[in-house]
């Protein structure tokens, strides 16, 4: 049963919501992976980026996590820190390269 802030932690909708959270954080962590290294000059200036609509997976990210938070508020806490580790590791950005390298804009030379 869903209730507000005590939602159990093996309800379907929470375990979606967590599941969609780590993708859509992926993805958000990979693209500002790229955009960090593109300032910085690790990239070349014609590197290809990520498309323009992967901005909304930053809004996204944030609308999922508002979702947990409301449904369970603990659980949403540990899905934060746990990303929180995973996006100081780079296991996220290796999951957003894999999940977006059909989007990327191939360079031609």
């Amino acid at each position: 049963m869903i209730s507000f802030f005590d939602t159990p932690y093996n309800s379907p909708i929470l375990i979606g919501l967590a599941i969609a959270y780590g993708i859509v954080a992926a993805i958000t962590t990979f693209d500002i992976r790229l955009i960090q290294a593109k300032k910085s000059g690790l990239l070349p200036a014609d590197e290809a980026m990520l498309p323009s609509w992967v901005g909304i997976f930053h809004w996204l990210e944030w609308l999922i996590f508002i979702a947990m938070f409301l449904l369970n508020w603990k659980f949403a806490l540990i899905a934060f820190v746990v990303k929180f580790i995973f996006k100081v590791l780079p296991v996220l950005e290796i999951v957003g390269n894999i999940l977006m390298s059909p989007f990327k804009q191939k360079t031609r030379y």
